[in-house]
């Protein structure tokens, strides 16, 4: 059965299943982009290179076209990926750095409840953030920043509490961080370990609608970055629920074992990288995995 988008006659090129050919790579990004933006952007008739009538031999084919509208496609969907990243990481590579990269969550509702955990390896001294979630209405709506070695902010809302911790001394750091509205209790957890509880934002809600990156702070809606609080080093393990983690399972994130579903999950992050980012096997190992 032949399947188009509704806004675009793909003319020569019916987009069926098993049908080979050169249009093949324009058809699987029409598909996607149909998917993914439906009506919400108009797209011109696509006309296919080279048509060949009946009976005749085929002209040889140019690529020009074609790679005009796969930079116009790239263009309006953006490069993403998903991939299970486990014994994997992201290096940031410069210090300082205006890359980062930007994760795709969409939780259903506000959140009451949520627990961020993150593994992070560094020797920077300087302030810089290590997760940022911001909405249109609170640019630090959930903001993990670490403003010197031996302290963590633990930001929602606007609000936050300082926990101080040991110096990593070059070694791998896992946190997780969770927090409840009704309590206005907020968690924080050192490679496996709890620190004292603290009062945070009770009564509050995190807005859903969210720009989420790794490696900058947000001052402004998916922006506003200042290059002097960004990350330098390599992240990994990065997971967000929409409740508080047991005891239990928050010593099972430090130890990479078996987790629940997640909002966001390493194991399969929709990502998007910005700027000089790359992904690589973890070379030093962490402590708990």
């Amino acid at each position: 059965m032949e399947v188009k988008h509704p806004r675009a006659q793909l003319q020569g090129c019916p987009v069926q299943a098993g049908d080979p050919g050169p249009c093949d790579s324009v058809k699987s990004l029409l598909l996607e982009w149909a998917r993914d933006w439906g009506d919400a952007i108009p797209l011109p008739p696509f006309q296919p290179i080279n048509p060949v009538a009946p009976g005749a031999t085929a002209a040889p084919r140019t690529m020009a076209p074609l790679r005009l509208w796969l930079s116009i496609l790239t263009g309006l969907l953006g490069t993403w990926a998903q991939e299970d990243l486990y014994r994997k990481v992201f290096v940031f590579r410069n210090d300082p750095s205006d890359a980062y990269v930007v994760l795709r969550v969409s939780p259903a509702q506000p959140l009451l409840n949520f627990t961020v955990c993150l593994r992070s390896y560094t020797d920077l001294t300087r302030p810089h953030s290590l997760f940022s979630y911001a909405t249109k209405a609170q640019d630090n709506e959930i903001l993990l920043f670490k403003p010197r070695p031996g302290e963590y902010r633990f930001y929602v809302g606007g609000k936050f509490v300082t926990f101080r911790v040991p110096d990593s001394r070059g070694d791998w750091e896992h946190v997780c961080a969770g927090w409840e509205s009704g309590t206005g209790v907020a968690e924080f957890w050192l490679d496996g370990k709890p620190w004292p509880r603290k009062g945070l934002q009770r009564g509050y809600a995190v807005g859903p609608e969210a720009a989420v990156l790794l490696g900058q702070e947000q001052d402004a809606f998916g922006g506003g970055f200042d290059v002097y609080n960004s990350f330098s080093g390599e992240l990994a393990d990065v997971y967000l629920w929409d409740t508080v983690l047991s005891p239990d399972r928050m010593r099972a994130a430090f130890q990479s074992l078996r987790l629940p579903p997640a909002l966001l999950a390493w194991s399969s992050l929709s990502y998007s990288i910005k700027g000089d980012v790359v992904v690589k096997p973890r070379l030093r190992a962490a402590l708990g995995v």
